[in-house]
């Protein structure tokens, strides 16, 4: 905290560890489902009611792939570009960080409303991942800004 106090740019210097961290969570929780789905089992619902109703939906799969196979290839992405962003700042990292994310919000929005009024149904690790993007998308941008728009 004291480093943070004493130096402001310290924020704006973690923002890629932000990103970083919340990718891992995002891919620790969508390789999770992906390996239940592919084990026909379903995880303890504790928070919400509908996660098999939701992981049993055709909703859940694209062509047969698994939504969660998907979202943990997306989180893998978001990690890659961050650590690029760590090691080695470019714009380009910084664009690529945003664009993704933001398209992963978009993608987020639509599984929401799947759920809440196709479905009527909620999943709580579906809506974790769904509000893991959402902070990805404000910290993506926030690095934006402050790296590329001067």
């Amino acid at each position: 905290m004291k480093l943070i106090k004493n130096n402001p740019l310290a924020v704006w210097q973690a923002l890629p560890l932000l990103i970083l961290f919340l990718s891992f969570l995002g891919f620790l929780d969508a390789v999770y489902l992906t390996i239940l789905h592919y084990k026909s089992a379903f995880p303890p619902c504790t928070i919400t009611s509908g996660c098999e109703t939701v992981l049993t939906s055709k909703y859940a799969t694209i062509y047969g792939i698994p939504i969660s196979l998907l979202g943990s290839v997306f989180y893998v992405l978001l990690i890659g570009l961050s650590i690029l962003a760590l090691t080695d700042f470019k714009k380009i990292f910084a664009k690529a960080l945003f664009l993704v994310a933001l398209s992963g919000v978009l993608v987020s929005g639509g599984l929401i409303y799947i759920q809440f009024f196709i479905l009527k149904s909620t999943c709580q690790y579906c809506l974790f991942s769904e509000g893991v993007n959402f902070l990805l998308l404000g910290a993506t941008f926030l690095f934006l800004k402050k790296k590329v728009i001067k």
